[in-house]
C-alpha cells in the first residue's frame, strides 16, 4: 500500500472513530453516523481488514442489531454518568484527575491546548453535545487534521518531517499514554455492548499506529 493510500486510510479511520465517540443525541446526527460507517465499510473495508485486521463490518453489524434507544442508554451510562467500577469518561484530563490527581490532569489539558494553538485551531461547537478539547473525539479529529496536513505537504513536494514529528509527539503524549488502558476498561465493562466492538476494532488500529509511527 502506497504512502498516499495509507494516509487516506489513517485519516478516514481517525475521522470515523472521532465520530463514533461523539454522543449522537439528535436523530439526524445518529443517521449520519450510520451512513459514515457504511461508506467506510464499502469503500475501505477490504483494505482495512487485509492491512490492519480491522473489521468495520463488525461495527456496522452491532449498530444494525441495536436500537437507537439502546445506543443512547449505553453511551450515557458508559461515558456520561461517571459511574461504574472504573472511570470511563472519554476525556483525558478527567480520567487522569480521577486516577492521578489534579497536577497531572492540568498539565495534560494545557498541553493539548498548546498543540491546537500551534495549528491555529479554536474549538467550534456545532451540536448539542460539545466535546471537551481533550475528549477522545477531539483528539482523534486533531490527528486526522495532522494526517491531512502531511498528505498536502507530500502532494505539493514539501518536506513533511515536522508534521510527522507532530503526529508522533501528539500520539505518544495524548493517545498511547491513556487511550489503550481506557479501551480495555470499556471492553471489560459488563454494560458495554456496542462499544465493546468499537473499542476492540479501535485497539487494532492503535496497534497498527504504534508500529507505523514507530513509537513505544
Amino acid at each position: 500500500m502506497s504512502v498516499s493510500v495509507l494516509l487516506n486510510v489513517r485519516h478516514a479511520l481517525y475521522d470515523l472513530f472521532a465520530d463514533l465517540f461523539l454522543y449522537k443525541f439528535v436523530e439526524d446526527e445518529y443517521k449520519q453516523l450510520l451512513e459514515k460507517i457504511d461508506v467506510v465499510d464499502r469503500e475501505l473495508g477490504k483494505q482495512l481488514e487485509e492491512v490492519m485486521g480491522i473489521r468495520v463490518t463488525e461495527i456496522k453489524r452491532v449498530f444494525s442489531e441495536t436500537k437507537r434507544s439502546d445506543y443512547l442508554l449505553e453511551y450515557s451510562t458508559l461515558f456520561l454518568s461517571g459511574f461504574g467500577v472504573k472511570p470511563l469518561l472519554p476525556v483525558e484530563s478527567k480520567r487522569l484527575f480521577q486516577l492521578m490527581g489534579e497536577k497531572v490532569a492540568t498539565f495534560k489539558y494545557t498541553d493539548v491546548i498548546r498543540f491546537y494553538k500551534s495549528k491555529g485551531i479554536v474549538m467550534k461547537f456545532s451540536s448539542q453535545f460539545n466535546p471537551e478539547p481533550d475528549h477522545v473525539s477531539s483528539i482523534f479529529a486533531f490527528m486526522s487534521l495532522l494526517i491531512e496536513e502531511e498528505y498536502e505537504h507530500r502532494s505539493e513536494g514539501r518536506d513533511p518531517f515536522k508534521i510527522v514529528q507532530d503526529e508522533k509527539n501528539f500520539a505518544l503524549t495524548h493517545i498511547f499514554s491513556w487511550i489503550p488502558d481506557w479501551i480495555n476498561d470499556v471492553i471489560n465493562d459488563p454494560r458495554s455492548n456496542i462499544y465493546k466492538i468499537v473499542c476492540s476494532e479501535l485497539a487494532k488500529f492503535l496497534q497498527f499506529e504504534r508500529k507505523y509511527l514507530g513509537v513505544n
